[in-house]
């Protein structure tokens, strides 16, 4: 089993305009080679070989929002309800991808060049429809006797060679050797699907389908730049003329409508320019700038992108400044009143800050931005209980990302609890695509718990759940080991 779906390859096709958007029934035939449960563990091995090998971009308010994006458009097709989980990569590469079990990446490269949130929400809505028109289901008889740890390799390879040829290549011909350009082949076959499925998606979920014709436009423009390692996926792939045409004629079939970028978008593209760049002190300058060109009335994103980038080039109490500003003319906006904590934390004014965090928490329980940097501001002030006890609750209800797992560790080892923090640290470790790591965790973790006393049931009910958990590791452990 392979998959590889990686945005805006092919062209289009032409096709009619729906009020709704109906997706075909591609019925038992794919159901037969890959199951809905299949293709989730497959998506799950294939996102532990993504976190392995690519950089993930871990802030807690990019994943929210683009995770809310990413359901907005759920919201306004027709799918099976399955989980989705989208994702940004920190990477400067111009670039998207789908993979099994609902995973869609975006690049941060991708994200800081679109020019409004209808472009950026054309790309995900693309992404979306090759999951929901299960591509991969419809492409898994080529390679049925793939194992699955060898499948979510062999995925993630492609993904790779997206960022890199030589590595892609490399990757894919030690793992697949024939088998690659048939399976690419069929991919292709289904953009035409995707391109116009995505359409209906965009509009409906109320954003301007024009704005997919013209970031493709944009990007065929961009792709001509010789020598630019950005756009040598689009080189390699490249935006048409036809497809072009065809996606305006597409998106003409549609009434024109205005749809102004919300806050959110605009806040989050400010902190991935600040935080993706490898110099403080050159974002420092770039939202100086955008703040001086427009002096008599600045956005309130580069007032944000300027504080974070005061933050992050240690000028915290500047930054607390024009936090307190945005705060007190929005205080129902969360992102502000983050800001406003983080810098009261790096200017020492820390009780404010947690302060401040709890009570934003309490009118917005299992927020997940919330409840992460609060946690990572306890742990830092010596109040891990209280931080473990806080993410334990949040795990009960949410699913959890490596991020949780991480500070979960920190916190419960910091509380004088370690075998819980090794657990936790098992957790991470596998999520990373790090199953032997993990094992050794949860070796520890047996080991400890067999050195103390105390309640005999209550340690023997926690010996025989990391037991399971251990066996279950070892048998994904031999599985990924029997492929190499």
């Amino acid at each position: 089993m392979i998959f590889l779906l990686l945005s805006l390859l092919p062209p289009l096709s032409a096709a009619g305009q729906t009020d709704a958007v109906k997706l075909p029934d591609i019925g038992a035939t794919a159901q037969a080679y890959l199951s809905s449960e299949q293709e989730r563990r497959l998506g799950e091995a294939f996102m532990r070989n993504v976190r392995r090998s690519l950089h993930l971009v871990d802030d807690p308010e990019v994943a929210d929002y683009i995770q809310n994006l990413g359901y907005r458009l759920l919201a306004n097709s027709e799918f099976s309800g399955q989980e989705f989980t989208f994702f940004v990569v920190d990477s400067p590469v111009i670039n998207a991808f789908a993979g099994p079990g609902g995973h869609i990446g975006i690049h941060s490269g991708l994200f800081l060049i679109t020019r409004s949130e209808a472009e950026l929400a054309s790309v995900v809505a693309h992404e979306i429809a090759h999951v929901t028109q299960r591509h991969l289901a419809r492409a898994v008889e080529a390679t049925a006797k793939m194992n699955l740890p060898m499948a979510a390799a062999l995925i993630a390879a492609l993904v790779l060679g997206s960022q890199d040829a030589q590595m892609g290549t490399a990757a894919l011909a030690a793992a697949a050797a024939g088998n690659i350009q048939r399976q690419i082949d069929f991919t292709r076959s289904n953009e035409k699907e995707a391109d116009r499925i995505g359409v209906q998606i965009l509009a409906a979920a109320g954003f301007d389908p024009r704005a997919m014709p013209d970031f493709f436009a944009r990007m065929q423009q961009a792709s001509r730049t010789p020598e630019n390692p950005r756009f040598e996926f689009l080189r390699t792939h490249p935006v048409t003329t036809s497809r072009i045409a065809d996606t305006r004629n597409r998106a003409e079939q549609y009434p024109p409508r205005e749809t102004p970028d919300s806050l959110n978008y605009e806040l989050i593209k400010a902190k991935l320019a600040v935080f993706t760049s490898r110099d403080p002190q050159r974002s420092l300058a770039l939202f100086q700038a955008r703040l001086d060109a427009a002096r008599e009335a600045p956005g309130l994103a580069d007032r944000y992108g300027y504080a974070l980038a005061l933050l992050r080039s240690g000028q915290s109490e500047a930054a607390r400044e024009i936090a307190a500003e945005l705060v007190a003319g929005h205080p129902d906006k969360i992102a502000f009143q983050i800001l406003l904590a983080e810098a009261e934390l790096a200017s020492g004014a820390t009780q404010q800050a947690l302060q401040r965090y709890a009570g934003q928490l309490a009118l917005n329980p299992f927020n997940a931005p919330l409840t992460l940097l609060y946690a990572r501001a306890l742990i830092r002030n010596d109040r891990a209980l209280q931080a473990a006890t806080l993410l334990n609750a949040y795990l009960h209800r949410k699913k959890a990302q490596p991020l949780l797992y991480s500070l979960l560790a920190k916190a419960e080892n910091a509380a004088g609890n370690p075998i819980a923090a090794h657990q936790a640290l098992a957790e991470f470790y596998f999520l990373n695509g790090e199953t032997g790591s993990a094992i050794n965790q949860l070796r520890i973790a047996l080991r400890l718990l067999g050195e103390r006393g105390g309640d005999a049931k209550r340690n023997a009910r926690i010996q025989s759940q990391i037991q399971v958990r251990l066996e279950q590791l070892k048998a994904v452990f031999l599985q990924e080991q029997a492929h190499k």
